[in-house]
């Protein structure tokens, strides 16, 4: 039994004391690492700036042109003095024209312009009642107007229609549009009366 506690004691010395050996060692190993370390040199690089093979290049001004004398005027060339001829030097003989155009009774330039007659120039197409066109109704109207001096028209009236009074109104609408060349005696334009046309209101024309 007492050797049992000798031999434990002895292993528990031996396992201390091994463990105590290995930790100084631990210790002073690292120390000399953090020695080693710090002792280990540092590199830097520094970056050297080349310097450009390639020159700027230098522009160099054209040359001014050196200022020149200026030409010799040119010679002075002597002017013809020969007179210039007046206005009596030449006399130009006129020929003698006879018109032969007797002026005592006037002189009449051309003909008298001759008597025309009224003519249309422009004519308005009437404007197709609705009413008479929603229930297909067709006819006629017969008016009677004056053409003015300058070719309006002027006082227009129904005289006759068929059917009665359906399309008096868009007749006489129209014809106030219609122009005309007016009736011409002894070259002045004068009225002219008693016109009658028929205006004619079909639904194929409208």
């Amino acid at each position: 039994m007492l050797q049992r506690y000798l031999v434990s004691i002895g292993l528990a010395g031996f396992v201390t004391f091994g463990l105590l050996f290995m930790m100084q060692s631990l210790i002073s190993m690292q120390g000399k690492g953090a020695t080693d370390t710090d002792a280990t040199p540092m590199l830097e690089f520094v970056r050297l700036k080349r310097e450009s093979a390639t020159e700027a290049r230098k522009r160099t001004l054209p040359k001014k042109k050196e200022n020149k004398p200026p030409p010799p005027p040119p010679p002075d060339f002597a002017t013809s003095q020969a007179p210039r001829p007046g206005t009596d030097s030449v006399a130009i003989a006129m020929p003698d024209l006879g018109t032969g155009v007797e002026l005592s009774g006037g002189v009449t330039l051309g003909t008298a312009a001759a008597d025309t007659e009224a003519t249309p120039i422009l004519r308005v197409p009437p404007i197709y009642p609705p009413r008479a066109a929603e229930r297909g109704i067709e006819g006629w109207v017969d008016v009677k107007f004056t053409i003015s001096p300058i070719g309006a028209v002027v006082d227009p009236e129904v005289i006759a229609s068929h059917p009665s009074s359906i399309f008096n109104r868009a007749a006489l609408r129209t014809i106030k549009k219609w122009k005309y060349r007016p009736k011409v005696v002894d070259g002045v334009g004068v009225p002219q009366t008693g016109i009658v046309t028929r205006i004619q209101f079909d639904l194929n024309d409208s």
